[in-house]
């Protein structure tokens, strides 16, 4: 066992603390300084997703055509959404295998602009009648195609979690002034298929998620040494470097499933810009405390804080996970088994070459590089999600 004076512990749980209490304040500079992110689409199109007892539809049709078709005001004066908002739901229906409507709830509308001509946005959250499918549906739609023979709405599934569609889009067909309806059938699914396919969901997103795993291996890569001196210095013993990294991972999972858990149940958001660019902010603390010791001690603090964050950017996803109290929970579990799947593997493929690095005498230049190259790949992307560059 190593003693450690008492009084230089005291300075460093000081110097920790400061620094955690100033990325907190970073962190909210950066929730509340970006602005949401909006998308285009040349013609009409209507995008679904299904979760149990729920379909969630983002509609978007071109601003331009429809005031024309319409002859409606395209502004967001109140009385201007209102007007469009009614348009909209005269000018489709949902139904299902008799003809009964389903229920359509417009949960945002507005025209928006990015690139290009701008969109009226409508985001609809349909429920099926009592002891209907929610799985089936018929889509009717004369919305602008009545006036504009020429225009159409592409109509696709966008995700289906339970069904194994997970982000990619499947085309539908195309509703025009000559076909008006189009049924789309998803078949029957279960609470396993639901669990599998938000695990492979999870396991996918965070296989793809460079800067999720990016993250917590820079966190991870100075955890097998000890900190004096404002630098890292002797290897720490195998046995306590497996129980550092148990920390730390074992923190950033409370962190990221906690926001996971509060987007699926309570609907807690952040804009998606705001987000990502805590993320790479996240990133670069992590490589500057590879490089020289910010906060030695509080890693799994950090790792906590830091994967509140990480967890908002899963929002989207599981934020279509259903209606039921059952059904949600067995989505979230298996999304959150996913991510750590993957994360486990990771960390277990990188426990002894952690270990092997800090006790190789090119170690300490290693780390350094490998903590430059991963604080220039936080910066870039910072300066990217913050419209910087």
């Amino acid at each position: 066992m190593i003693s450690i004076p008492r009084q230089p512990i005291r300075r460093r749980a000081t110097s920790g603390s400061g620094t955690i209490r100033a990325l907190v304040a970073a962190l909210l500079w950066l929730c509340l300084s970006a602005p949401a992110l909006a998308h285009l689409t040349p013609n009409s199109e209507i995008r679904l997703d299904f979760a149990p007892g729920l379909v969630k539809a983002d509609v978007v049709v071109p601003q331009a055509e429809f005031g024309y078709a319409t002859g409606l005001a395209t502004d967001n004066r109140p009385g201007s959404l209102a007007k469009a908002k009614a348009r909209v739901l005269a000018d489709m229906a949902v139904l299902d295998a008799q003809g009964r409507p389903w229920r359509i709830a417009v949960d945002r509308i507005a025209f928006e602009q990015i690139a290009g001509p701008p969109d009226l946005h409508l985001e609809l959250s349909l429920s099926p009648p009592p002891g209907a499918s929610d799985r089936a549906l018929l889509w009717r739609w004369h919305v602008v195609t009545r006036e504009a023979p020429s225009h159409f709405a592409l109509l696709v599934v966008d995700g289906d979690l339970a069904g194994g569609v997970r982000g990619e889009r499947e085309l539908i067909g195309a509703l025009t002034a000559g076909r008006s309806e189009l049924l789309v059938d998803r078949g029957r699914a279960s609470l396993g298929s639901l669990f599998g396919n938000a695990f492979g969901l999870g396991a996918h997103h965070i296989a793809e998620g460079y800067d999720h795993l990016l993250f917590l291996l820079a966190l991870l890569l100075p955890a097998p040494l000890l900190a004096a001196g404002g630098r890292w210095g002797a290897a720490r013993p195998a046995r306590e470097t497996f129980r550092k990294l148990a920390w730390i991972v074992t923190a950033f999972t409370i962190g990221h499933s906690t926001t996971l858990i509060l987007a699926a149940f309570f609907g807690v958001r952040l804009p998606a810009q705001p987000v990502e660019a805590g993320i790479a902010f996240s990133v670069l603390v992590s490589a500057i405390h590879a490089a020289r010791p910010l906060f030695p001690g509080k890693e799994p603090v950090v790792a906590a804080l830091f994967g509140l964050v990480h967890g908002l950017a899963f929002a989207t996803l599981v934020s279509n996970f259903g209606l039921g109290a059952v059904t949600r929970a067995t989505a979230i579990l298996g999304f959150n088994l996913g991510i750590e799947a993957v994360q486990l593997g990771v960390v277990l493929v990188a426990l002894p070459l952690l270990i092997a690095l800090s006790r190789w005498r090119h170690g300490p230049a290693t780390r350094l590089v490998l903590a430059g190259l991963t604080g220039i790949a936080a910066l870039v992307w910072l300066a990217e999600r913050l419209g910087l560059s």
